[in-house]
C-alpha cells in the first residue's frame, strides 16, 4: 500500500519521517504553495541565467530534470512545458493530484529520497528539490547523494520554508508558556513534532554550508525572502497578494497537523484548540508574523 489513513487524513505509507497529508486537500495546499514559491522568484526557479544555460538544447541528447518531492506535480509540469525540449522526471512518496492531460516529456515515480539515488547518477542537468526538509532524515548525505546525480555543469536548486516565526521586524520569534499566541504555539508544536521525527528541520539556513562542503559543486548561491503571514503589512499589490497566499497556506498547513501532533502525543481536544485559535488570529489578523523563505543553488564541476 503507497498511502494509508492516519487520524482522518492521508498519509504516504513509506517514510514515517514525513508526516503530513498526501491527499487532495494538501495537493491543493502544495498547488498554492507552488503559486508563492514562483511569486516570490518571478519564475519557476532562482539562479535563471544558470538553470537556462544548463538546459540549453544539444545536438547530442535531450537535457533532463529531476524534481525530489514533487508533491502535486505542479513543478513538474510547468518546467516541461517551459523546456520542452527536456525530459522531467518527479519523485514523491505518494501519486500526484494530476488533472487532465500531462505533457509527454514528463513523468512521476514513487519512491523515498532517503534510500538515494544510485539509478540516477549523471543523468540530469537540473535537480530541485523544495519543502522536502522535515521528511530527510540526514539532509547533508541527501546533497551528496543530489551532486551524484547531475551531470558535469548541471545545477542543484533548492528551496524551502522555515518552520521557525519572525516577528513584525524580522526577528526570531522565541516561544512562551505564557505569552505565545495560538500561532506561534502550533506552529512550535509542529517544529517539535517534525524534529522528534528526525526531520531536517534546520536545512534551510544550512543548506549554504552545506553545499559548499562538497568538494563536486561551486558557484554556491543563497538567497532569502520574508513574508508576512497575511495582510497586515505590504507596500504594493504584489506584497498584499502574496501575504494573503501565504496566510491562506498556513491554514491549511495547520489544518494538516492533525496526524503529526496526534502521533506526537497531543491529546485530540488541545490539538483542536490550537487549530482554532491560531486559524481565528490569522484570518483576523491578530498576530503581525513573518515566514522566511531561503534558496540555495550550486553548479556541478565540468
Amino acid at each position: 500500500m503507497i498511502l494509508r489513513e492516519v487520524y482522518g487524513r492521508t498519509l504516504n505509507s513509506q517514510n514515517d519521517t514525513y508526516f503530513l497529508p498526501a491527499d487532495n486537500e494538501e495537493h491543493r495546499r502544495l498547488d498554492l504553495q507552488h503559486h508563492i514559491y514562483t511569486l516570490m522568484l518571478g519564475g519557476l526557479y532562482p539562479a535563471g541565467n544558470l538553470v537556462r544555460w544548463a538546459l540549453r538544447p544539444r545536438a547530442d541528447r535531450r537535457p533532463s530534470i529531476l524534481d525530489i518531492g514533487t508533491g502535486s506535480g505542479r513543478w513538474v509540469i510547468d518546467m516541461a512545458i517551459e523546456f520542452s525540449h527536456c525530459d522531467v522526471v518527479g519523485v514523491d512518496l505518494a501519486p500526484p493530484r494530476l488533472e487532465g492531460e500531462i505533457p509527454s516529456n514528463c513523468r512521476f515515480e514513487i519512491d523515498d529520497a532517503n534510500l538515494g539515488f544510485a539509478h540516477f547518477y549523471q543523468s540530469f542537468d537540473v535537480v530541485h528539490a523544495r519543502a522536502i526538509s522535515m521528511g530527510i532524515r540526514d539532509y547533508p548525505a541527501f546533497l551528496r547523494e543530489l551532486a551524484l546525480t547531475l551531470r558535469p555543469g548541471g545545477i542543484l536548486l533548492l528551496g524551502e520554508g522555515e518552520m521557525q516565526l519572525y516577528d513584525e521586524r524580522q526577528r526570531p520569534v522565541s516561544f512562551s508558556e505564557t505569552t505565545s499566541s495560538s500561532t506561534e504555539r502550533i506552529f512550535f508544536a509542529g517544529y517539535n513534532a517534525i524534529k522528534t521525527r528526525g526531520g531536517s528541520i534546520e536545512a534551510a539556513g544550512m543548506s549554504p554550508s552545506w553545499l559548499r562542503s562538497i568538494d563536486s559543486l561551486i558557484d554556491v548561491g543563497w538567497a532569502k525572502a520574508f513574508v508576512p503571514i497575511g495582510p497586515w503589512i505590504y507596500s504594493n499589490e504584489k506584497d498584499r497578494v502574496l501575504a494573503e497566499m501565504l496566510r491562506t497556506n498556513c491554514l491549511s498547513y495547520i489544518s494538516g497537523l492533525s496526524p503529526l501532533l496526534l502521533s506526537d502525543g497531543y491529546l485530540p481536544e488541545s490539538v483542536e484548540r490550537m487549530k482554532r485559535e491560531a486559524a481565528a488570529e490569522l484570518l483576523e489578523l491578530k498576530v503581525h508574523l513573518h515566514s522566511r523563505w531561503s534558496f540555495a543553488w550550486a553548479v556541478k564541476k565540468p
